[in-house]
């Protein structure tokens, strides 16, 4: 008995089953009850609520109360089908077979991660994407689909396998429809422009075209090399012109905004709230200061982490290439912090960053921003981020091809992309020629001289700095724009606080 309740104290074999045909937890067998116990803590570790790890648990101790096996003869699929039927059977509310559905699978979940067995392969709807296609094509894209997927990661074979259906699928039915398809050589330009066409009408992007024409040459091409006779016109399509686009970082006020609201929940009173504050200020600040994609956020693995060094290693990211990430004293504080919350190894994957005891989806990263955007009014997308990161090192004088290899561009077309708004050369001519178009229409700057914008001053000292000069001159001109850089920002901030939050080097004055 204890002091407070002057009661007995809480024990799993003092609970007695809803169901009496179900073992009570005092007669299972001690490895039973050990895993039953390693089940709750594993919850626990995830970030559940009590209320969400009780009412898991009750769906656990009741199928190890129908099962008469020991944990590791255990069926994840056949056993737990046999008892969700059983648990119909009792004629249980809705909600509640509901609540007991979700339990069950993350005790198959965990079943899986403790006896080490892989995540059963998610199924495709082959009739739904093929409706329409003649069986002899559709074998065809399964079989292209099934030389795809050797390349692609594990956790992402599905959802790219839907990916290249989404894209490859709705041109096939087209043309099925549309005429008569007996060979792949009926597969011809005519067709693809019909269908163009007609997507075009419907309001579709020309980028979205493109990725329909991609996914069908990647198609023929394939077929092409294994022998199968396909149209060769077909094969020399070019896509629409798409037209280049400047990427759209983040305003600076926009980006405190966001971090504050991050830091407000990360000191929520709740352990919930305080726990995925942690978590996203951890995977903002790789995006934002490491220059991190998303999927690199969400592929990252303890074992890619170099703590005493402040790095990251990139492996096998987009084009399958490796590269090798810093992280600033900032970063590396929220990385620690959601250590420590993240939970023991003992019960988790090997994944840095880990929702209910699976890796980052897709939309995670999204979503989270979207609900921080309804607290400041701010929308921000997640490769926004990594956008801000290439234009603050830009703005900060790191040199292109030094930004190039830290964000892992393939072309320094791609990073210049980033450096067509921020070219100190490039201000600095405008400067100087629009001082003597005003002169044509007569005005004259200097009955009215106007202090200098901190860009116009940065432009001149950035286009000095692009001609012939010692080492001495440089750490000149450095230093001069360092502190330009320094007085701007003094008269601007409010409090030193916010010095500390963004350095110097990441202001952003050329707007």
């Amino acid at each position: 008995m204890t002091k407070k309740t002057r009661q007995r104290a809480f024990h799993y074999k003092s609970i007695t089953p809803p169901d009496p045909e179900a073992v009570p937890f005092a007669e299972w067998p001690v490895p039973n009850r050990n895993f039953f116990i390693a089940f709750r803590r594993w919850l626990q570790q995830g970030g559940y609520s009590e209320a969400t790890v009780h009412i898991y648990c009750v769906a656990a101790r009741t199928a190890l109360g129908y099962l008469p096996k020991l944990y590791w003869q255990i069926d994840p699929v056949k056993d737990l089908d046999a008892v969700r039927e059983r648990i119909v059977e009792r004629g249980l509310s809705p909600s509640t077979r509901s609540d007991y559905h979700k339990g069950l699978l993350k005790l198959a979940e965990y079943l899986r991660h403790k006896l080490d067995k892989p995540d059963p392969p998610r199924p495709i709807n082959w009739e739904y994407h093929l409706k329409g296609v003649p069986d002899w094509l559709g074998n065809h894209v399964r079989e292209y689909i099934a030389h795809r997927r050797k390349g692609w990661r594990p956790e992402d074979k599905h959802r790219r396998a839907l990916d290249t259906l989404g894209h490859l699928a709705p041109v096939l039915r087209y043309m099925a429809e549309t005429a008569q398809l007996d060979s792949l050589e009926d597969i011809d330009p005519l067709l693809w422009f019909e269908y163009m066409e007609q997507r075009l009408a419907a309001g579709l992007h020309p980028k979205t075209v493109n990725c329909h024409l991609y996914r069908l040459k990647g198609f023929l091409h394939y077929l092409d090399e294994a022998g199968k006779p396909v149209c060769q016109r077909t094969l020399l399509i070019k896509p629409l012109a798409e037209g280049g686009r400047v990427p759209r970082d983040v305003p600076v006020d926009h980006l405190r905004s966001l971090l504050t609201a991050i830091e407000s929940q990360a000191a929520h009173r709740h352990l919930s709230n305080r726990r995925m504050a942690v978590l996203d200020r951890a995977w903002v600040f790789l995006m934002l200061y490491s220059g991190l994609r998303t999927c690199e956020v969400r592929h990252l693995r303890l074992k890619d982490l170099d703590r005493e060094n402040n790095r990251i290693r990139i492996e096998q990211s987009k084009g399958f290439n490796d590269r090798l990430v810093f992280m600033n004293t900032v970063t590396m504080e929220a990385l620690e912090s959601w250590m420590a919350m993240r939970g023991d190894a003992e019960y988790l994957s090997d994944f840095v960053f880990l929702y209910r005891h699976k890796p980052l989806s897709r939309r995670y990263c999204s979503v989270r921003l979207r609900t921080y955007s309804k607290q400041t009014g701010n929308h921000i997308s997640p490769h926004q981020l990594r956008h801000s990161c290439a234009t603050l090192l830009l703005n900060a004088g790191a040199p292109v091809v030094t930004v190039q290899t830290l964000l892992g561009h393939k072309n320094i077309d791609t990073t210049m992309g980033y450096a067509r708004l921020y070219d100190g050369t490039i201000a600095a001519d405008y400067y100087r020629a629009m001082g003597q178009v005003e002169e044509l229409f007569g005005t004259n700057p200097d009955e009215n001289p106007l202090p200098p914008h901190p860009g116009e001053l940065l432009a001149m000292v950035d286009s000095l700095s692009n001609g012939s000069l010692n080492e001495t001159q440089r750490e000149t001109l450095a230093a001069l724009r360092k502190g330009i850089s320094m007085l701007s920002l003094a008269s601007s901030c409010e409090a030193g606080k916010e010095m500390l939050e963004f350095p110097v080097e990441e202001q952003i004055w050329l707007k």
